[in-house]
């Protein structure tokens, strides 16, 4: 007890008492997951430069005590705000600045507090020709918090952490490096390239606890001129086997497009909750009537071209259609000519539709918030969408990656129906087209948390489908605070290799102990 007393008073005289939270309230509001979470967080620290917290980390060393950092803390599903263990938060919102922009050679320098909304409004006010490539969740979360989790984006550049370079990282001892180019003085590199001179570092910070990182270059991409959406779907799974088989060819021949697959479930829970009074989980005639009257198949994929002419925008859905047109239903493109067409002869709900289709679609840079509303799916009707932890929304993300093959995707659906259902879930799913032989799956249970013993039934769901997953050959990843057992799966010569970086770096293991990266010390 003496030793976190001595570090708050140590850090109150660099932050302030303003920017060293320990009353209950300030407590409460970080300590809450959509899950249930038992660790204590004992204070929050708020600095607003690297400076302070390197400061802050080397207090931390001084009287022991484990800190942990978040950038928004809006990692729903994973975690939250909520450390591995008991500890202090880093919370590093409060560093907000856009230290550098380019616009010709589409580059952007951001702090750990920059959201996706803020470089949006940011480019918007720039009247930039450059788009970011954007998120499916809340547009306040942290572009550098999603980077260092290795999350995604939704274009081009979906795969993020290979589209940035040049960090500033706070190392666990509390110095101050900087990775790439940028750690050589007088260099015109720093935020164009990404390896830089010698060993290359930056992935040991993603996914771990060997460093803070207060800044990164992110690469940006010109806006489409020639702009396509397309959206097809898919009643008879057998095909959807069939898609993923020509999908992978087609993106291995060079197709530049994005595209996510997601069944009914997650499309649904977009557009309303679990209707009051069936029984768990959904029937199959009320997700069929429910199909029918959002007019979505079993399956609907959602997708982008981003062609550099009209030439090249005719040939890229003639190529679509003439691969996949015989496989889907329903198979729309959408430009600027028929999203404009479309406009003046439909009304408010056809408007919504568009703007998600087309005009602001994700899939061009553009956020929305409307993807909170599937952590509302098993809330009664009478719960506005407000705050998700507050609201007692329930959401556990399981995040396998499969091969790219129609056999391991209808597998793995398989996997997942048959647990979801033995739990009293509907299968919650998408698969993400990130790289060219990987599928990348966000799978979601959702509940109400204040349903008694749902908490334990929706845990002990997640572990068993991780379980199962795992044992098919399907491995995380991504791990929430949930699930970083399973960085078992590991073997054991690359996990001591792991420990020994960790130990040198963070000989007294107080940086985020137990995330991704275990210490021997205790």
């Amino acid at each position: 007890m003496k030793n976190i007393t001595n570090a708050l008073r140590a850090w109150t005289r660099i932050l302030t008492t303003k920017r060293v939270l320990v009353n209950d309230v300030a407590i409460q509001s970080v300590s809450k997951a959509t899950f249930r979470t038992t660790q204590k967080i004992r204070a929050v620290l708020k600095p607003v430069s690297s400076r302070e917290v390197s400061l802050i980390i080397k207090i931390a060393r001084r009287y022991n005590i484990p800190v942990y950092p978040v950038s928004g803390g809006k990692n729903w599903g994973l975690g939250s705000k909520v450390p591995q263990q008991d500890g202090v938060l880093i919370d590093l919102s409060l560093m907000k600045k856009i230290t550098r922009y380019n616009e010709a050679m589409a580059y952007i320098t951001v702090e750990p507090g920059v959201t996706f909304k803020a470089v949006i409004d940011f480019l918007d006010r720039k009247k930039s020709g450059l788009m970011l490539d954007s998120i499916g969740s809340t547009p306040d979360a942290s572009i550098i918090g999603n980077t260092a989790e290795r999350g995604h984006g939704m274009a081009l550049y979906a795969d993020r952490f290979n589209y940035v370079c040049g960090m500033e990282v706070v190392l666990p001892n509390g110095d101050i490096i900087e990775t790439g180019f940028e750690n050589i003085s007088g260099t015109k590199l720093g935020p164009l390239a990404k390896w830089g001179l010698g060993p290359y570092v930056d992935g040991l910070f993603t996914q771990s606890n060997l460093g803070i990182i207060t800044r990164l270059t992110l690469w940006l991409r010109p806006k489409p001129a020639f702009f396509q959406s397309f959206i097809f779907h898919i009643h008879n799974e057998d095909n959807l086997g069939r898609v993923m088989e020509q999908w992978r060819q087609m993106s291995l021949d060079g197709l530049q497009s994005s595209l996510r697959v997601f069944n009914d479930i997650r499309m649904i829970s977009f557009q309303e909750r679990f209707p009051e009074g069936e029984e768990v989980p959904l029937s199959d005639k009320k997700r069929a009537a429910l199909r029918e009257k959002y007019n979505i198949g079993k399956w609907i994929g959602l997708g982008a071209l981003y062609p550099v002419s009209e030439q090249h925008a005719s040939a890229d859905k003639a190529y679509i259609k003439g691969r996949i047109g015989d496989l889907v239903d329903d198979l729309v493109f959408y430009d600027q000519q028929k999203a404009d067409e479309e406009l003046t002869s439909g009304g408010e709900a056809r408007r919504k539709q568009l703007d998600f289709m087309f005009y602001k679609s994700l899939l061009r840079g553009n956020v929305s918030g409307a993807g909170i509303n599937m952590t509302y799916w098993r809330k009664s009707t009478s719960v506005p969408v407000k705050e998700v932890h507050e609201d007692g929304c329930g959401v556990i993300w399981y995040c396998p990656a499969i091969p790219f093959t129609g056999k391991d995707t209808l597998k793995a659906i398989k996997i997942g129906t048959r647990i979801c259902k033995k739990y009293g879930f509907e299968l919650n799913i998408g698969f993400l087209f990130i790289s060219q032989r990987v599928l990348d799956i966000t799978g979601a249970i959702c509940y109400d948390r204040n349903t008694k013993g749902e908490d334990q039934r929706a845990m002990a769901c997640h572990d068993e489908l991780m379980d199962a997953m795992t044992k098919a050959g399907y491995s995380p990843y991504r791990l929430g605070i949930q699930s970083m057992k399973l960085m078992k799966l590991k073997s054991s010569n690359s996990t001591q290799f792991i420990r020994q970086l960790k130990e040198a770096l963070d000989d007294k293991n107080i940086l985020a102990p137990g995330h991704y990266v275990k210490s021997e010390k205790k």
